[in-house]
């Protein structure tokens, strides 16, 4: 720091007379953030006995600015263009990352002509407003380099424009027409994970704003953009606090492996919960979510019960849409039960299946659990990306029929019948005429009153509570569930702050219809299916002057009230 300062004077002192030494200092600049940042940049920090500061990066922060510069468009070496690339930096709190960011668009905008960056947080108050604002920190570093070395700017809200080389930089809040307002150079989304609805409209908006978007975050669990695009590889800097030379003095390992150090003990004694550790410090983004399923039981569950399947193989469809198991190690459909040659289960069991419908689009699975009514364990269980609603259906279908009970009664069949679940139940009831399924109940209601609608609809808080049941089904022991993939996915479901219940483990796809709510798929295929596992099945009840069930009457019936539904909810 000392020397530093000493240093920062003499600069000063001589640039502030030698006005050759002032051409060959704003070329160093020019040449080197580095050089620039550690001779003539200052930050902020309010905590600090005095809150100016100069700007001497750490060698992580060297290697972190480094990396950000190469993302920028430039001209290689070679002499090709480069039109720069996405980048993501994920970091515990405070290690410097917004000013690093900030710094390094103002360099840019000091240093080379016609440069255009936008700036985008959640709020605008966070852009621009306030001395800690994103413009706020802009602002700082203008009134800290010499002034011979400051252009002639226009300053308005939302935008700084360096008139002497035309380069501007702009801010924006998330909003619909975010980043549409012509092509950047950079971009900055600042805190990316802590965005409203997850910051998918945001991470679509600006995908053809520019090449270089910098996605900069703290974790905030999994269910959001930032996550998302972690997961497809985007090339990211991990700022872990351990390599910040201060938080890091006297690094050890505690009996986990985990490092520690005295200052991070202190911060896990100030933090208010294990939730705020693991997002403002560990980098740890399943435990910065609040989950629904309590991790210690899954696991428990998973030593307990967790078994591999007794059979792996592939249902084959025929052309009269009956289906046949065909074992074969590598196939989609997981038994836990025994089969006979034939590839038929005990047949003096009753058996119930449940199923989550996708799009089948590859984004999300489509799954199928398969529950015995009399021991309360899961025996079977499907997943697949590829196949359509109505598709599915005729598996779910097959399946049901191969997993009959006493009788030659196939499964009772339990689906979600909201988005894809429509076309689902439609191919099942209309088209297939599979009776045995499942009709929509009050729960609510002290008479449990069973309606007309054949499958399982998501209202209101009903996916709230089915999860909650599922959850007591697991923890009771009610139902047994022996696949470790279902029990697994099932810790990736967490509380959001609205009170929600989301998956957020699968996040990847800015398709609203195959992201959030729609994803745990096998988890929302076992908790339909311990639904009724214990329950006795009961016919619809109806009017007797109504038409016979399955009629020609009663379908048209059917339509018409699935129309008036729509009509009522659109």
């Amino acid at each position: 720091m000392e020397a530093n300062l000493i240093f920062r004077k003499e600069m000063l002192e001589k640039t502030g007379s030698d006005p050759e030494l002032r051409d060959v200092v704003w070329q160093a600049c020019e040449r080197d953030i580095l050089y620039f940042i550690n001779t003539f940049c200052w930050t902020y920090d309010p905590r600090k006995p005095n809150p100016k500061i100069p700007f001497i990066t750490y060698e992580f922060q060297d290697n972190a600015l480094l990396c950000l510069e190469d993302s920028l468009p430039h001209k290689k070496e070679d002499g090709e263009d480069f039109k720069g690339s996405d980048i993501l930096i994920e970091k515990s709190r405070d290690m410097g990352a917004s000013w690093m960011c900030l710094t390094l668009f103002f360099w840019g905008w000091l240093f080379r002509p016609m440069q255009s960056y936008l700036m985008v947080s959640r709020k605008e108050s966070l852009v621009d407003g306030s001395a800690d604002s994103l413009f706020g920190h802009i602002d700082f570093l203008m009134k800290g380099i010499p002034a011979w070395m400051r252009p002639a700017v226009t300053r308005n809200k939302l935008k700084l424009i360096n008139l002497d080389n035309g380069s501007k930089i702009e801010g924006e809040s998330t909003n619909d027409n975010i980043g549409r307002g012509g092509r950047r150079g950079a971009m900055l989304i600042d805190e990316f994970a802590a965005f409203d609805g997850g910051g998918w409209d945001t991470l679509s908006a600006t995908a053809d704003t520019s090449n270089c978007r910098i996605f900069n975050s703290t974790p905030c669990g999994t269910a959001n953009a930032f996550y998302a695009q972690r997961e497809k590889g985007t090339p990211r800097l991990r700022l872990h606090w351990p390599l910040h030379p201060e938080k890091g003095e006297g690094l050890y390992e505690d009996e986990k492996g985990k490092p520690r150090s005295p200052w991070y003990d202190g911060e896990c004694v100030r933090r208010a919960h294990p939730v705020e550790i693991a997002t403002q410090l560990d980098i740890d983004y399943l435990g910065s979510n609040y989950p629904f399923f309590p991790p210690d039981i899954l696991d428990d569950l998973v030593s307990s019960f967790g078994l591999e399947p007794k059979h792996v193989g592939t249902m084959i469809m025929g052309q009269d849409g009956e289906g046949e198991f065909s074992e074969d190690n590598v196939g989609d459909l997981r038994v836990w039960c025994y089969l006979d040659e034939g590839g038929s289960p005990p047949s003096d069991r009753d058996y119930v299946v449940g199923c989550d419908v996708s799009q089948g689009t590859g984004a999300s699975d489509s799954a199928i659990s398969v529950g015995d009514r009399l021991s309360g364990e899961k025996v079977a269980e499907l997943c697949t990306n590829q196949l359509s609603a109505n598709r599915f259906a005729e598996l779910a279908v097959a399946v049901c029929r191969m997993f009959s009970g006493p009788g030659g009664r196939p499964a009772h069949l339990i689906w979600e019948a909201t988005g894809p679940g429509r076309t689902f139940g439609k191919t099942v009831v209309d088209d297939l005429r599979f009776g045995n399924v499942y009709y929509m109940t009050d729960d609510r209601s002290i008479k449990k009153r069973q309606t007309d609608k054949p499958g399982w609809f998501s209202t209101g808080d009903g996916k709230k509570d089915l999860l909650n049941d599922y959850r007591n089904a697991l923890v009771t022991k009610k139902f047994i569930n022996p696949s470790e993939r279902a029990v697994r996915q099932a810790s990736e479901f967490v509380y959001l702050p609205n009170g929600k219940i989301e998956h957020g483990g699968s996040v990847n796809s800015i398709d609203p219809s195959d992201r959030g709510d729609n994803h745990g798929d096998i988890v929302i295929a076992d908790a339909l299916c311990s639904k009724v596992l214990h329950r006795s099945i009961q016919k619809p009840k109806r009017e007797t002057q109504g038409p016979p069930l399955m009629s020609l009457a009663w379908r048209r019936q059917q339509r018409k009230e699935e129309e008036r539904e729509y009509i009522e909810t659109w």
